[in-house]
């Protein structure tokens, strides 16, 4: 994870706010590209930023500091430009753009939405959190590097955002700082040890909001990365996850029934599953009252259905919605569920 952190090290800055009680705090940002920098809203929410800096080099190296370092390259403060970006409601999430951030490096963040998550593929992975938490009689802002591994996908009530726990110590300043997996994509985003009651509930654990919810708002934003950057799979229209109650009470990850629409804006196709027949000829009807389908085939996938008379995303959408609340009034609970927009609105 040592190679993991050198390439992300020069991306990641330190943020010193003045609170309304005039207190100093400190957080931590990373840098997405184009000047965007990603925190956690805690950290800025009803504060004054004093400074925003980067204090490692912008390039990795492995040697020691024997060569005296070029312009280009050399630790740097930062102009925020405009007021940044505060995610709505209970999402701990901000955005800030600073000016002149071409030499930046940028940490590319995870293009796989929550809806694709799960815990066979993340449970017991490696990553790696950066940050700034304050380390007494210490003259600067250090940054500090801690490994761990990912020991829960949970969901926290009242988030539509997956959130990890990971088993490494954090303290504040650590705050908005980006979890990174052995690939080197941003995951995750450290909000906050385990506390209950302002007390710890478990000393060696944190936890890390998914990286879906600072893509999204950095997209609101205006960041606007290609797809080799982060892609932001707008072709997936439509997907809802539903469960039965026993299984939606045991295990809120796994589905017993989905919906899902495909809009690549040249072809579109929908696909009902379920173990239950009834349940798929359910969800198929009330698409079709919306938005009539051709008879079902058969491809290498599974069955598929394709829509008549051309219907619009918006459309399609509905009708999602419509096959999505068939099922529920059916007994099943949302599981998770993605909407992309379609490309009339991308």
């Amino acid at each position: 994870m040592r190679d993991v952190y050198l390439r992300a090290k020069g991306a990641i800055a330190y943020v010193v706010v003045e609170t309304r009680e005039g207190d100093e705090s400190i957080g931590t940002a990373f840098h997405i590209g184009d000047g965007y920098f990603i925190t956690a809203k805690h950290v800025l929410e009803g504060n004054r930023i004093q400074e925003i800096s980067i204090t490692q080099p912008l390039s990795a190296s492995t040697g020691y500091h024997d060569n005296h370092l070029s312009e280009e390259i050399r630790p740097r403060s930062l102009k925020v430009a405009g007021e940044p970006k505060l995610a709505d409601g209970d999402v701990d999430v901000a955005v800030l753009r600073v000016e002149a951030a071409e030499n930046i490096p940028a940490i590319k963040l995870s293009s796989t939405d929550d809806i694709y998550q799960s815990e066979d593929i993340l449970l017991l992975s490696r990553v790696v959190c950066v940050g700034y938490p304050p380390i007494p009689l210490t003259t600067h802002p250090f940054q500090v590097a801690v490994d761990g591994k990912i020991n829960a996908l949970v969901r926290i009530r009242g988030s539509k955002y997956l959130t990890y726990v990971v088993s490494a110590t954090s303290r504040g300043g650590f705050s908005g700082g980006p979890l990174i997996d052995e690939s080197g994509l941003a995951i995750g985003l450290v909000t906050e040890s385990l506390v209950r009651d302002n007390h710890p509930v478990e000393a060696g654990f944190f936890t890390c909001l998914s990286i879906s919810a600072a893509a999204t708002l950095a997209l609101e934003s205006g960041w606007s990365p290609d797809d080799s950057i982060f892609y932001k799979d707008i072709d997936s229209l439509a997907w809802v996850k539903l469960a039965l109650p026993d299984t939606a009470r045991l295990n809120p990850h796994t589905h017993d029934a989905s919906i899902y629409v495909y809009d690549d804006d040249r072809d579109v196709y929908v696909s009902f599953s379920c173990h239950d027949p009834e349940v798929v000829n359910i969800a198929e009807s009330a698409f079709a009252s919306i938005c009539p389908l051709h008879e079902r085939q058969l491809v290498e996938s599974g069955l598929i259905w394709t829509p008549k008379n051309n219907p619009s995303s918006s459309e399609l959408e509905i009708a999602a919605i419509v096959a999505r609340d068939s099922l529920i009034a059916a007994g099943f609970r949302v599981v998770s569920q993605r909407f992309s927009g379609g490309w009339a609105n991308a």
